[in-house]
């Protein structure tokens, strides 16, 4: 129990400094102060490496599971305190967690289990061409093939409890098959195979608003139908992601750059976060994790704000883009304290909006 919580505070404090550090790009002081540069890595691969790799290791319940969350906790404080050391730790946490994710499909092979595993794969190169090669924009697309691939694959397993025709399948195994022609082959065609990542992101995003069960949670209520409603409109930010890429590639730097990459990273990963964090923390902490209505205020914030940036980075507006960038880490940072202060005063739920 221990471990466990003490990742997961880690995590969050890890989110924390990655949400300041995105502030510090877009202008704002905060503190502490040169991290602006670690923004992608601590997010991507200290925090949401950390979180998925615990998330995992609890399910196996095997002492050896745990290492990779410790090594990309240890390797994020390390960047934050600005240690070059850190580097190496966050690439041997995401490599050992590449063993756990073959561990898991050699347990259990699966369509599912497999595309969690190439996205595992996926946050390791990701780590190599940050660190070893220097390319950011080939690290954030492999880093969001990893978010991407892992919640498919999440939503894969648990789609085999609706109903689906015999082509589902194959076209989520070809959405995946062109995703990965696109990452992987990035640095050879930069301009065209970025444009072929974005096809497949969108592939994605049309399968899982097709075929995902949280179209049955939309017609529940309570935790259920708040799932949903931030799944789907999750899928919506994968989906524009996507088409962004298609029609701009991705630009080394700038405003489209900006809007492409928190498409999917802010709109799509997030709220997933949000619609998974009332199963994902009572299963790590074992505690109960309780929900109540207020939820649904920093997901439309954070919604409502992500447009607002997007908008100013298409139409040259800094100082609005600025604004919205603040909303969203606000957004963030209000969905874990109403959920928090909601499960620690025991408040429930008295009837959904």
């Amino acid at each position: 129990m221990a471990i466990r919580v003490f990742l997961l505070v880690s995590s969050v404090l890890l989110l924390l400094l990655s949400l300041s550090a995105g502030l510090e790009r877009l202008g704002l002081a905060l503190w502490p102060p040169g991290l602006a540069g670690f923004h992608g890595p601590l997010m991507v691969s200290a925090f949401f490496g950390a979180l998925i790799a615990l998330e995992r290791a609890v399910g196996l319940n095997e002492a050896w599971t745990f290492v990779p969350p410790v090594l990309m906790v240890l390797g994020g404080f390390l960047l934050a305190l600005g240690q070059s050391f850190g580097h190496p730790v966050l690439l041997a946490g995401a490599l050992l967690y590449v063993a756990v994710a073959a561990y898991i499909y050699r347990l259990q092979p699966a369509d599912f289990t497999q595309a969690m595993g190439v996205g595992a794969v996926l946050l390791f190169f990701g780590n190599v061409a940050w660190s070893v090669f220097g390319n950011p924009p080939w690290a954030a697309l492999l880093w969001a093939g990893y978010l991407v691939l892992i919640v498919a694959g999440e939503r894969l397993e648990l789609s085999r409890f609706v109903p689906k025709p015999a082509r589902a399948s194959w076209q989520f195994a070809l959405a995946e098959g062109i995703t990965l022609l696109g990452l992987l082959l990035y640095p050879l065609y930069p301009e065209l195979l970025a444009r072929v990542a974005g096809l497949g992101f969108f592939a994605l995003a049309l399968w899982l608003l097709r075929y995902d069960i949280a179209w049955v949670n939309l017609k529940r209520e309570g935790v259920h139908k708040f799932m949903g409603v931030s799944l789907l409109t999750g899928y919506v930010w994968l989906l524009a992601g996507g088409l962004f890429l298609l029609g701009y590639g991705l630009p080394p730097a700038g405003p489209v750059y900006d809007a492409i990459l928190h498409s999917v990273y802010l709109g799509f990963v997030f709220a997933m976060v949000f619609g998974h964090a009332p199963v994902i923390f009572p299963a790590v902490l074992r505690l109960p994790i309780r929900f109540h209505p207020l939820a649904y205020l920093p997901l439309w914030l954070l919604h409502g704000s992500l447009v607002a940036r997007i908008y100013a980075d298409f139409a040259g507006a800094f100082s609005l883009r600025v604004q919205a960038g603040l909303w969203n880490a606000l957004a963030i940072v209000l969905y874990f304290l109403i959920t928090a202060t909601v499960s620690l005063l025991g408040l429930r739920e008295r009837r959904p909006l």
